[in-house]
């Protein structure tokens, strides 16, 4: 697995620019290839569906309390279907409106049944009554890659097109004619999105986000 550093000095050294030591203060086009990277790395998690950037966790609910924040690194808009579940019995919590929780009553309290999410947070419903553990699958959320040593999510055999990708970007920075390699960054992607293992194939049940008007 490659670190920044190295990816940069990859790009670099395609494109004939003089090689970085560290990207602490860099100058340019380091500090460029740098955010060219960054870039090619979100178009590439967002175009490509990347089954080892998800991941299974769990929650331990605590009497009285509805509302929880997941793990800084899960992106909670990135909920697997279905994936949301008692793990007691392994059964669904179907995902619900919370204007739909409020016909039900807001206050009830219980086993959690459902669940609905505000904001940043997920909201458990009925409000648990006692400790439950809720487990849930979700796809991590990527970090922006800045430190010399940070090494990006994709597997190894990725990281051509990632580079790829980049140089194209800092081609066209530097005034270069990029079609070529952009090209190569396009097959790159196609190749790669038909060998990709899917994920699973989940699927909703019961209400659905968006189902009713919040």
């Amino acid at each position: 697995m490659s670190t920044l550093l190295q990816l940069v000095n990859e790009v670099l050294r395609r494109t004939g620019q003089q090689e970085a030591t560290t990207l602490l203060n860099a100058q340019t086009p380091i500090i460029q290839t740098v955010d060219f990277l960054n870039d090619t790395y979100f178009e590439m998690l967002q175009r490509l569906k990347v089954r080892r950037l998800t991941q299974s966790n769990s929650l331990m609910t605590v009497a009285g309390q509805a509302t929880y924040t997941l793990d800084a690194n899960v992106d909670l808009d990135a909920l697997l279907p279905d994936s949301v579940r008692d793990a007691s019995n392994a059964t669904p919590l179907p995902e619900i409106s919370s204007t739909y929780a409020i016909e039900l009553g807001e206050n009830a309290s219980g086993k959690p049944q459902y669940f609905y999410r505000n904001g940043s947070q997920l909201h458990l419903y009925p409000v648990p009554d006692g400790v439950y553990t809720i487990d849930y699958q979700a796809q991590i959320k990527p970090q922006t890659l800045s430190q010399n040593s940070d090494i990006t999510a994709l597997p190894v055999s990725w990281e051509k097109v990632l580079i790829m990708g980049a140089q194209a970007r800092l081609e066209k920075f530097l005034g270069e004619p990029a079609s070529e390699t952009y090209l190569l960054y396009r097959d790159g992607l196609l190749q790669l999105k038909s060998l990709a293992p899917r994920k699973p194939g989940y699927r909703m049940k019961g209400f659905y986000r968006g189902a009713r008007s919040v």
